[in-house]
């Protein structure tokens, strides 16, 4: 055991820095989390002496990089600066908090944000203080967060619409905000609740509840730790006084405020009490009082903005020392800990090229691996592909052979039996000719297929030239009857062997179809191109047919098939003018 050791010492001291140094990091963010948890009342009883705490707080949590650290801190010097008047700066920390929570999705301290943001902007932005309020609502009851900041929320978004008149509104989020913290048995929040009931209600003329609501606030004030919340009820009490025309005894109220608010440096409540003695004693007639409390209302607003000026010039040379203390800090425990941390370096370097290296081989294992069972499964479809083509083939060339072919040899020999049961010379030479005749039809139906069936990458220009030979074969033969061909096809189409064959067979069937039942004297055959389709319509001059009875058997679901087939659609019209079958192909359907 004692060799083992000594062979393993280096791994030991290894292994015990990085414990000392994770329980070092761990109790730095502790030290960070517990200043930022500093409870509100303590804030508001010096607001200095915690200005001067977060700063330091916030420095430390960007120094190790903490970003909730960061983000608490700068949420609680908002509150601060707030309360010291700072407007502008108490909203910057809330918005670069507000970022922080929101891209590290702190879905509970950014419902937090935006509720304080809103609340506090109430006085200058009403709308934007909404606006932020339902912001904050809808991320607390989307996320399910704690009641405690639900109650928190609905308190707050009360005043707001008390601000808006909208008084029933108010009173319901009032309300609901109390019953939530009497569920919690909160004794800190009730008062705040209570007092925004009472408050609403001696705004509407109702005294007497009001006051019951406020003497219920006062004894949960009168338990708490420091003079914050007696000094809002103190506060209240004045209002109430006000607005009951209860002039002397509500000047002494608020020169009760002014004095306790001076000793805490709640410069809000300092300035809010003068604001109101000032009011009081020019209703009072006491125009001397009011000058005196106007002179001091403008020096303490003066000095608090005067203070903010130097207190930003002293937190940049706080910044400035700070920067330089650190720097040499850290210039003396990189020289310390530069051989340690270059072991640690190497050590940690070294395993993770092993890592690498294992993960890298397991990785082209199973790459090779992969590659080849997606070569067999590859192989096996195009295997089968080929297979359901040649069978697809197959099966065409036989259908067409059995549909055209087969056809015609079978009508000579039943032909060529009925011939052999004639007596007369002359009836047997006429069938001869008319057999003759339908020979050299199958005959040519033939080498037309074994034409198509060689077109392996055929065009347009094949399939016009074979169906100008067909029209012209034609023409000769009929006496009545004229075929006509128009191509207006500027660009030369690829069509397939199939697409060519069953192009050509449509055609044939068409015309073929006019020629036996229309009774027409003129077929237009009519080719077309353009950019998207291909295609072609026959026309007849003829009588038409009923195209719900179909007089032509197989002919027009023949052709629908083999448009079908070759990814068109066949178009028929027919009416006691004539008719019209056409069929197109999109340009991506063709070869």
């Amino acid at each position: 055991m004692l060799m083992f050791f000594k062979e393993n010492k280096l791994l030991f001291i290894i292994f015990s820095l990085f414990i000392c140094s994770n329980s070092n990091s761990q109790s730095k963010l502790n030290d960070i989390d517990n200043i930022n948890s500093t409870p509100y009342e303590e804030i508001v009883s010096d607001l200095q002496k915690y200005e001067n705490i977060f700063n330091k707080n916030l420095s430390e949590a960007k120094r190790i990089g903490y970003e909730k650290g960061i983000a608490k801190s700068l949420s609680n010097l908002a509150l601060v600066h707030y309360l010291k008047g700072d407007y502008d700066k108490s909203t910057n920390y809330h918005i670069e908090a507000i970022e922080i929570f929101e891209r590290n999705k702190m879905y509970d301290e950014l419902s937090n944000e935006y509720g304080e943001l809103g609340y506090q902007m109430k006085r200058r932005n009403l709308g934007k203080a909404i606006e932020f309020m339902q912001s904050a609502i809808f991320i607390a009851e989307k996320n399910n967060l704690s009641q405690f900041k639900l109650s928190k929320l609905y308190d707050n978004y009360g005043v707001l619409k008390e601000m808006g008149n909208e008084f029933d509104s108010a009173f319901y989020y009032y309300n609901k905000a109390l019953q939530i913290k009497k569920s919690l048995n909160d004794s800190i929040g009730i008062p705040y609740s209570l007092n925004k009931i009472a408050a609403l209600k001696a705004n509407l003329g109702n005294f007497k509840e009001a006051y019951e609501y406020l003497n219920l606030s006062d004894e949960f004030r009168n338990k708490e730790k420091g003079e914050f919340g007696r000094l809002e009820n103190l506060s209240l009490h004045g209002d109430f006084l006000v607005f009951q025309n209860r002039t002397d005894e509500a000047i002494k109220k608020f020169n009760e405020v002014f004095h306790i608010a001076k000793q805490i440096n709640y410069s809000y409540l300092m300035l809010y009490s003068l604001d109101n003695l000032i009011k009081l004693y020019k209703k009072g007639k006491d125009y001397e009082q009011a000058l005196d409390k106007m002179e001091l209302y403008t020096t303490l607003k003066d000095s608090i903005d005067g203070y903010n000026i130097r207190s930003r010039i002293a937190q940049l040379e706080i910044a400035y020392e700070t920067q330089n203390k650190d720097r040499v800090i850290s210039e003396n425990q990189l020289k310390l800990k530069a051989k340690e941390q270059q072991l640690i370096f190497t050590i940690s370097s070294l395993i993770l090229i092993i890592i690498i290296f294992i993960g890298v081989y397991k990785y082209q294992q199973l790459k090779k691996k992969k590659e080849l069972t997606e070569f067999e499964f590859k192989a096996k479809i195009k295997s089968a592909e080929m297979e359901k083509k040649l069978s697809d083939e197959k099966l065409r060339i036989s259908r067409e052979l059995h549909d055209n072919i087969g056809s015609q040899l079978t009508f000579i020999i039943s032909s060529l039996d009925n011939i052999i049961y004639k007596n007369s010379i002359a009836e047997s030479k006429n069938s001869i000719n008319a057999l003759r005749d339908f020979g050299r039809n199958a005959l040519s139906d033939l080498r037309n297929t074994i034409w198509a069936m060689k077109q392996q990458n055929g065009t347009f220009d094949s399939l016009y030239l074979k169906v100008n030979e067909l029209v012209s074969k034609l023409n000769e033969s009929l006496n009545d009857l004229t075929i006509e061909i128009n191509n207006e096809v500027r660009n030369d189409f690829s069509l397939t062997s199939t697409q060519i064959l069953n192009l050509y067979r449509i055609i044939q069937e068409a015309i073929q179809n006019a020629i036996k039942h229309s009774k027409a004297s003129l077929i237009k055959i009519h080719f077309s191109g353009s950019d998207s389709e291909f295609g072609f319509v026959i026309t007849d001059n003829g009588k038409g047919f009923n195209l719900n009875e179909n007089q032509f058997g197989n002919g027009i679901t023949n052709m629908k098939k083999r448009c079908s087939d070759i990814g068109g659609e066949l178009y028929i019209e027919s009416n006691y003018s004539g008719t019209k079958i056409g069929c197109f192909l999109n340009k991506s359907n063709s070869g």
